[in-house]
């Protein structure tokens, strides 16, 4: 427990990078350029730092101005605890609220190394693109959520449950009194979090925030619909971003059209999801989710024998190893019964307790609207909980904040965000209930949430 100043992003103490785990990269990653913290002045405080486990972390901060309430956040992908301090951290803090995020077991994100020095070559994601030179220096990015050994999604879901009570706990250990309010927010698979647990464990929270959630559900998710997307991606970059029937076939597979611009370096949206910008979020994300969820993945993903050194091996290196560089095998990858049986442990299932607003992007070229949105949408409607969901279509934005700074006519999504939370605080603690419950409403300003 450390008193603080300052609890601010920038002013409170962040860890160093080590070791993969990247606290100060993890925020850069996806805050998003240009917007001024909410917190406009020093917010003085407690910081505490815990863990319920082994490689779990997490930390709670709770202003000396504290408002009585208690916000938890979800954590996206494989980020450490401090990601949503890029975020939500000073807009909750500003207005008095504890807050607490984790690493949902994880120790850390990801390693770059090279392919000899990775310590399972079974579980190592060889760069399959010539970015940065990191193809033909043969190099590989380990994750941790695979490495020393798995980290199970469904202990991300349970994860945020445990921490919200241990939060409960240490709020009221600190401050003498426990939170007249408890709300869960979260991003991408965080947002996955939240609407697991407004299904599971309502009782915990008031009401639940997520933005551009991952939907689980054994039929449809992540591994059913990004491979599609690295099928045919291939033929769209080979074309020059010109092949209509390439285009055609992934928005068909549940995209948002590719948006295309003048530019020489960031000339697709969709290839900057795909080859141009690490880490590759389509490619990466299926091998590690495929390796995570499903034993018949493994030997499909796994690096030949032995990879040439570039170093040594000369100028006959890069055709000696094209076939370890190209994706193919994430392309055709098709999720297995045991897969689907595993992520029916832990799948949504659209029974949530609580008030639940929702945002995503309508250009999100990642965890796609068409593919997630909706189909939660689906299941909150079948389970007959339309009544307590609301969910806004931001026009322009995308899964990552930090593309805005690209161009494509993107918009960044964490002022609606914002927005959305003060209309769930609206809707628990003065009984409001905006039109469109059960329904998708486009928006274009985050006035149009209030």
């Amino acid at each position: 427990m450390t008193k603080l100043a300052d609890l601010r992003l920038g002013h409170a103490p962040l860890p160093p990078s080590a070791g993969g785990n990247d606290p100060a990269g993890d925020i850069a990653a996806v805050a998003p350029p240009g917007i001024p913290s909410p917190a406009t002045e020093p917010v003085e405080g407690t910081m505490l730092l815990g863990s319920l486990g082994r490689a779990q972390r997490y930390v709670l901060k709770i202003p000396a101005a504290w408002n009585g309430k208690l916000a938890v956040c979800g954590t996206p992908a494989t980020r450490s605890e401090y990601v949503n301090d890029g975020l939500f951290g000073d807009f909750l803090l500003a207005r008095g609220y504890a807050y607490a995020a984790s690493n949902k077991g994880i120790p850390y994100n990801a390693v770059l190394e090279s392919a000899a020095a990775t310590p399972d070559r079974t579980l190592a994601y060889p760069v399959p693109f010539d970015v940065m030179d990191l193809r033909k220096l043969g190099m590989v990015c380990r994750f941790g959520a695979l490495w020393p050994e798995p980290v199970p999604i469904a202990s991300w879901q349970t994860d945020l449950a445990a921490l919200v009570r241990e939060a409960k706990a240490r709020v009221e250990e600190v401050t003498g009194e426990p939170p007249s309010r408890t709300y869960a927010l979260g991003v991408s698979v965080g947002g996955g979090q939240v609407r697991w647990l407004l299904e599971n464990e309502p009782d915990l929270v008031d009401g639940g925030l997520e933005w551009a959630a991952v939907y689980w559900h054994p039929e449809r998710n992540v591994l059913t619909c990004l491979p599609a997307f690295l099928r045919h991606m291939p033929d769209w970059v080979r074309s020059g971003f010109e092949d209509r029937d390439a285009h055609d076939a992934i928005v068909a597979a549940g995209f948002p059209p590719d948006r295309l611009q003048d530019h020489p370096q960031f000339r697709s949206l969709w290839n900057d999801h795909y080859a141009n910008i690490p880490p590759f979020y389509a490619d990466a994300t299926v091998f590690a989710y495929a390796l995570m969820l499903d034993p018949q993945a493994r030997s499909s993903f796994e690096l030949p024998p032995a990879i040439p050194n570039p170093l040594v091996d000369g100028p006959g290196f890069v055709s000696n190893a094209s076939g370890l560089a190209l994706p193919e095998n994430r392309a055709s990858y098709v999720l297995s019964d045991e897969g689907k049986k595993t992520i029916a442990g832990f799948a949504h299932t659209g029974r949530i307790g609580k008030p639940l607003v929702g945002i995503a992007g309508s250009a999100d070229v990642f965890i796609t609207p068409q593919c997630n949105f909706a189909g939660y949408l689906e299941a909150v409607r079948a389970a007959g909980r339309a009544d307590r969901y609301w969910q806004y279509l931001v026009e322009g934005g995308t899964h990552v904040d930090r593309f805005v700074a690209l161009g494509y006519g993107l918009q960044a999504q964490l002022p609606f965000a914002w927005a959305a939370f003060d209309r769930l605080v609206a809707i628990v603690e003065d009984g409001e209930r905006p039109p469109g419950a059960g329904t998708v409403r486009a928006v274009s300003a985050p006035a149009e949430l209030r």
